[in-house]
């Protein structure tokens, strides 16, 4: 087994500083007030339609598409759609005829396979004038903007609607489409195109948090950012007195004459990486809500060395998209509480918050709901081996704990650590009573 570098860490003050392009990207964010995270997505978004189609991620398992989907996170007027225009204004990219056509939005999931192809009028052989479908450019490559997530729920909710299920099979580069009767409809063969999706969205409109969509695997498959910059005020300000850079001309990637196009081949690292994911996976304890959150770290690190122009990983590829990751799963974690806390006052709205009627106190509802997510912490944890009388972060509980949460539904899981202390609680309380006696 070869010597591992151990996973690294970085401040977000680190990451911005570790490279030359990531350093830009902070200045022209700070002087135009916007999201770096935002504008950084943006940059991955076009690079990734330079990156060949046939070129994958490949681990000792196989080969991996680098497909990929973004969701940009801020409230309405946060700023998503400006920092697309700040990147693209500071940022450019050598046209080499691979350039994807102008972003769509799609109705439907059977309409997506149709936006990778144009009709032309050719001859045949008898001279006659017939229909042919052709690539609309060279590289198989469309991105699919979502740019008012409404739309996109609204698509989604449709009983016949297949968006969900055709986004999931994009991320993995699967077949799309069917021909139907009288040569009607598309298809687009596994791995024969690139597609890239950003969705922007607010926290309390996400689409994709719901049991059904965590089930599928959805949310892991999405790289999320920030597209507000709560620091905004402060970096504008260290900003202040350095003038802002000419346009960047970013490094050229793509075909360099080789009969076969590149392949990003994963490290050392990232095969042990895997390799403990499917041990947990088949063990029943890999995290919740997670079952393609390392594959889109290696996605990003790939995208990552190909903004420096490389067709080969480095392991500070693998470290700094371990970073974007961990930003990815806070915001995660932020959208899910939002809309926890928006079904539950809407729910109280109706006078039916928790099982409580109209009239009880939020501080009641609260209590009872903890109680209700205690009840049911009690029934399972004997089952998951986890110790209710000690905190779930004592070591024999970490690994218990993560089979334990995964038994509470996701709208009551930030419920979970106060459900637990509310059972500590009552259990010392018990023991005092009795030793007054």
């Amino acid at each position: 087994m070869p010597e591992l570098n151990p996973d690294k860490t970085y401040t977000a003050q680190d990451f911005w500083n570790s490279r030359p392009l990531l350093k830009r990207i902070k200045l022209v964010a700070s002087k135009t007030r916007k999201s770096p995270h935002a504008i950084l997505g943006w940059l991955m978004v076009w690079m990734l339609t330079r990156i060949s189609y046939e070129t994958t991620y490949v681990t000792e398992v196989g080969k991996a598409s680098l497909n990929m989907l973004f969701l940009m996170s801020a409230a309405t007027g946060g700023g998503k759609s400006a920092a697309r225009k700040v990147a693209q204004d500071n940022f450019v990219f050598q046209d080499l005829g691979l350039s994807c056509p102008s972003p769509v939005q799609a109705g439907s999931g059977e309409a997506i396979p149709d936006s990778f192809y144009v009709r032309i009028k050719v001859k045949d052989e008898e001279g006659k004038e017939v229909s042919k479908d052709e690539w609309i450019n060279p590289n198989h490559c469309r991105i699919f903007y979502n740019d008012e997530i409404s739309f996109h729920k609204g698509k989604a909710q449709q009983n016949s609607s297949t968006l969900e299920a055709t986004y999931l099979s994009m991320y993995s580069g699967d077949h799309l489409g069917r021909t139907l009767a009288g040569g009607k409809g598309k298809e687009v063969p596994a791995g024969q195109y690139r597609a890239i999706t950003v969705f922007n969205a607010q926290p309390e409109n996400d689409p994709f948090r719901s049991d059904a969509s965590m089930a599928s695997g959805m949310p892991s498959r999405l790289l999320n950012l920030n597209a507000s910059n709560p620091n905004a005020r402060a970096d504008y300000e260290t900003a202040s007195s350095i003038p802002m850079p000419p346009p960047f001309q970013m490094p050229h990637f793509g075909r360099r004459g080789d009969s076969m196009p590149p392949q990003f081949r994963a490290l050392a690292e990232m095969e042990a990486a895997h390799a403990e994911e499917d041990f947990l996976a088949n063990e029943g304890l890999r995290e919740h809500g997670h079952s393609h959150t390392l594959l889109t770290r290696a996605k990003t690190a790939c995208v990552l060395a190909a903004l420096e122009g490389r067709d080969y990983l480095v392991i500070e590829d693998w470290h700094l998209a371990g970073h974007l990751i961990d930003h990815s799963n806070a915001i995660d974690t932020h959208i899910k509480k939002t809309l926890n806390a928006a079904a539950r006052s809407e729910a109280g709205k109706a006078g039916a918050i928790l099982g409580i009627k109209l009239g009880a106190s939020d501080e009641s509802k609260e209590l009872y709901a903890i109680e209700r997510v205690a009840k049911n912490l009690t029934n399972h944890a004997g089952k998951c081996g986890y110790d209710l009388t000690k905190k779930h972060s004592a070591p024999e509980n970490l690994e218990p704990f993560k089979v334990l949460s995964n038994k509470i539904s996701s709208r009551d899981r930030d419920l979970i650590g106060p459900a637990l202390e509310s059972i500590i609680n009552e259990t010392t309380n018990k023991k005092d009573e009795s030793n007054d006696r």
